[in-house]
């Protein structure tokens, strides 16, 4: 299996939010929220806390509807904010909101130009993983343990990345995948939501865990188009997009999003490569980590300009315990010298395997 993170698409012009955080405060400086950008910056300081896009993000959030912000933050919260009145911001911050939104949503489309960059390092990426000859069994439900079909590691992919990059990937190689959407009859450009997809036993599958950019509800329903649907010429009705946007606290366990983390949970990977992602959310963690639990071979490849780094965020527990079954692959995706680690990586069964194997190269 494969999980891409947003270091995945930094190199096809795609900005991680920690990139995103210095341009989200200039922002708000334009829109002349000076006194409150400062108030945030102090104020998370103060308690060691990291100024990025997410704790900025949260914060304008939660004052767009303070009250239900306090309910969602529990019980301490509540009692610490006695005087409601007092913590009601004079401003309106919903315009502030449909601005960062509006952002997000433009630095995670695709720059013209990027598509042989994207063929190239994808090809090169399913190239070392077929060299590689690792196979894995995927789960499907309705299927009994023991029969589950078996697929190259390739062949499953999870991002919690919001770009279409992996869509467009097949797009231009004219290769088909499940993503557990399908296709409007009659219809090229929009997809249904439908997770009856994922039982097209050999497609190559894409789980989307926080939605994506052309991803929106209408109508009870969820649907996602091939391009962006506001520019297009096709008259698309939207409701609402659906993306979780980054804050403190992930609807990661409501619908829809719910039921795609579920589809990658219940995968029994065998070697999990991870590339570009920084460990810091919490459901995905724990997803990993009780795999790594039920079977005693799984190994976790981290692929990562600094491996040891992000690696860390993954609890001292997690990697104490499964220290050897932990590979830490350097380098910087799409890289002609990592691709190389990254084969021998899929070719030993430990930590120091591998350490003695990647020595040679």
């Amino acid at each position: 299996m494969i999980f891409l993170g947003a270091g995945a698409s930094k190199i096809f012009g795609i900005k991680t939010l920690q990139e995103m955080s210095e341009d989200l405060i200039k922002i708000m400086e334009k829109k002349d929220y000076s006194d409150i950008v400062e108030e945030i910056i102090n104020n998370l300081k103060r308690f060691g806390m990291t100024v990025d896009f997410e704790a900025v993000y949260s914060i304008v959030e939660g004052l767009t509807n303070l009250e239900k912000s306090i309910r969602d933050s529990g019980p301490f919260t509540a009692y610490v904010c006695k005087n409601l009145k007092e913590l009601k911001p004079k401003i309106n911050f919903k315009d502030l909101l449909q601005v960062f939104r509006t952002f997000l949503l433009k630095e995670c489309t695709l720059k013209h130009g990027s598509h042989q960059r994207i063929e190239s390092v994808y090809n090169g990426l399913f190239h070392v993983i077929a060299n590689s000859g690792a196979k894995e069994k995927r789960y499907i439900v309705g299927v009994e343990d023991g029969k589950e079909p078996s697929v190259d590691v390739g062949y499953t992919i999870v991002t919690t990345n919001y770009d279409m990059v992996v869509e467009l990937y097949h797009r231009i190689m004219r290769a088909r995948y499940a993503d557990g959407f399908r296709q409007i009859e009659g219809d090229p450009f929009i997809k249904q939501m439908d997770l009856t997809t994922y039982s097209m036993v050999r497609e190559r599958w894409l789980i989307k865990l926080h939605g994506s950019i052309w991803q929106y509800k209408y109508k009870n329903n969820i649907f996602k188009t091939i391009e962006d649907p506001k520019t297009s010429s096709i008259p698309v009705k939207i409701e609402e997009e659906m993306m979780i946007y980054p804050t403190g606290e992930k609807p990661v366990l409501r619908y829809p999003y719910y039921d795609f983390y579920n589809v990658f949970k219940m995968q029994r990977w065998e070697k999990l490569i991870v590339i570009g992602y920084s460990f810091r959310d919490d459901p995905v963690n724990t997803a990993i980590i009780e795999n790594l639990k039920r079977t005693e071979q799984s190994i976790l490849i981290v692929v990562n300009p600094i491996p040891e780094k992000v690696i860390h965020n993954l609890g001292t527990s997690a990697i104490s315990e499964f220290d050897d079954r932990i590979i830490s692959v350097e380098g910087e995706f799409g890289d002609e010298k990592t691709f190389k680690k990254l084969e021998v990586a899929l070719k030993v069964e430990s930590k120091e395997r591998y350490r003695i194997r990647s020595s040679q190269l």
